[in-house]
């Protein structure tokens, strides 16, 4: 995938999105499945573009307990600057679960003031703002997600999500393994494989290795 494809730049002319590119002094890297991409606390300033491959964001507590904050795909965007506190009482890290190709730039070079003043540079900040927003919104779910009080209510609620932000056409998938989808939960792994096999077995739920269907209550009987 290229940079120019980048919700950062929509609307803007792919050889002005070269240009600015350019301009903004990227610094593009590689990482292997697991490797640590970045860590918040110390890249206050930096604004990750996934280029290929997927990550997640990872959160440990003091005793280590890991907690998958966001999964993150091909052209997600990640950094401080958007949602995330780091703390002194936990890491946050993002990690790499496949190869992965990253763009990095600094978002003192997106928003600083344009010497031209041109329409595409102010068209980035404006996609930048718009970014921030779906980010709000995003963790915003998460709390619903969170908030439910059993495995299955969180899981089902979950599942929701994804489905109605799946594009028409496309079947849904889980972005997560089943230990890390247990993380992003804040559940018990074992406990969570129960559940879904009970919404399988009770004909809820239908799935083959990450793809799956919620089967609505009028489509059981039928």
């Amino acid at each position: 995938m290229l940079p120019e494809d980048n919700i950062l730049f929509k609307g803007v002319d792919p050889s002005d999105c070269q240009r600015m590119i350019s301009c903004f002094n990227p610094d593009i890297r590689k990482y292997k499945s697991g490797s640590r991409i970045a860590e918040f606390s110390r890249e206050s300033d930096r604004i990750g573009i996934i280029l290929s491959g997927s990550a997640v964001v990872e959160r440990y507590d003091v005793n280590g307990i890991r907690t998958i904050v966001e999964a993150l795909g091909e052209q997600s965007v990640f950094g401080a600057f958007f949602t995330y506190s780091p703390s002194s009482r936990s890491v946050m890290e993002i990690v790499s679960e496949t190869d992965c190709e990253v763009m990095f730039v600094r978002r003192s070079e997106i928003t600083k003031r344009c010497e031209n003043a041109c329409p595409c540079h102010s068209r980035v900040v404006e996609n930048l703002l718009e970014l921030m927003s779906e980010k709000a919104i995003n963790l915003s779910e998460r709390i619903e997600v969170l908030s439910q009080r059993s495995i299955e209510d969180k899981l089902i609620s979950c599942l929701q999500i994804i489905e109605d932000k799946t594009p028409d056409g496309k079947t849904p998938q889980i972005p997560f393994s089943t230990t890390a989808l247990s993380d992003y939960l804040c559940v018990n792994r074992s406990a969570l494989q129960r559940e879904m096999t009970r919404l399988k077995n009770n004909g809820v739920l239908t799935i083959s290795k990450r793809k799956f269907r919620l089967i609505r209550p009028n489509e059981q009987d039928i």
